[in-house]
């Protein structure tokens, strides 16, 4: 697990307004923050024994560390359990409480459900700092805004009765049985149009006019960032939600970047597709 301890306020902070955007794409992630004392002559030692136990029980954990310059430490992590997490958040209390008789507070944030608590407490203690976190304090308020989008166009006739006022969905997909899973998934909630190339977007895009695009990011001709960029080049309030079977955490930071409105991990459940499509579209 990597560890930050340069510059940890404004790394963190690029992933804290990730997290408030859309808290979805951070399902099974957790974070776990500390609070050390404001009058600690130990210091080091505490950030010593804090790398000690996550070297020894957080090692191979998919996530990062933050040691930033207010005594706050977070640890932002996947795939370990809040029972886990707690059992090491008590270790270091007690490990530091013995070595040199401080005390401690923790918390641990579901980002999943928790993301907009999560990153409003940490750019409220931003400000208290007097960091400069105000362009991430306003891509924040602005994460709330949902695109929503008419269905236009000529192409209504060929759609049945049933799905006249349904959302529009473009998957971007080269893997067929992602494709045949999505549409099983979603064919009664949507309209339903696939490309298995990202040159594909480029002509069907503006005929279909997507409420919602599905854009895997390893595509075999182009990279989806590179669609994703060219979409909101041409449609500024296009909702794009990533698709990817590597959902670590600079990958979903990267995506909410580029405009993305969303992460989806693969394998997907079907739950998570209809929320963005009930979310995003109206």
């Amino acid at each position: 697990m990597e560890i930050l301890s340069i510059n940890a306020e404004n790394a963190l902070a690029s992933l804290a307004s990730s997290i408030g955007r859309d808290p979805e794409s951070w399902e099974g992630w957790h974070c776990l923050n500390f609070e050390m004392p404001k009058e600690t002559d130990g210091q080091g030692n505490c950030l010593n024994w804090v790398k000690n136990v996550i070297e020894s029980y957080l090692k191979d954990a998919n996530g990062r560390v933050f040691f930033c310059n207010d005594r706050q430490i977070y640890i932002i992590c996947k795939g370990v359990a809040c029972k886990n997490l707690g059992q090491v958040a008590q270790l270091i209390c007690d490990l530091l409480h013995e070595d040199s008789s401080i005390e401690i507070q923790y918390k641990i944030y579901d980002l999943g459900k928790d993301g907009p608590k999560f990153a409003s407490m940490f750019f409220e203690r931003c400000n208290v700092l007097d960091f400069n976190a105000k362009e991430y304090a306003d891509i924040l308020d602005k994460s709330h805004e949902h695109a929503i989008f008419s269905l236009v166009g000529n192409n209504t006739e060929a759609v049945t009765r049933h799905f006249v006022n349904a959302p529009r969905v473009l998957l971007v997909e080269d893997d067929p049985i992602t494709r045949f899973m999505v549409r099983k998934a979603i064919k009664n909630e949507c309209v339903l149009a696939t490309a298995p190339e990202g040159n594909k977007v480029f002509s069907l895009y503006a005929s279909y006019q997507p409420d919602i695009v599905f854009l895997d990011i390893n595509l075999p001709d182009l990279n989806g960032y590179d669609v994703l960029e060219w979409i909101m080049d041409n449609d500024p309030g296009a909702c794009v939600v990533m698709f990817s079977s590597n959902s670590d955490m600079d990958n979903i930071v990267s995506s909410m970047d580029y405009g993305a409105k969303g992460f989806v991990s693969k394998p997907f459940s079907k739950e998570k597709l209809l929320h963005y499509i009930h979310n995003h579209t109206g």
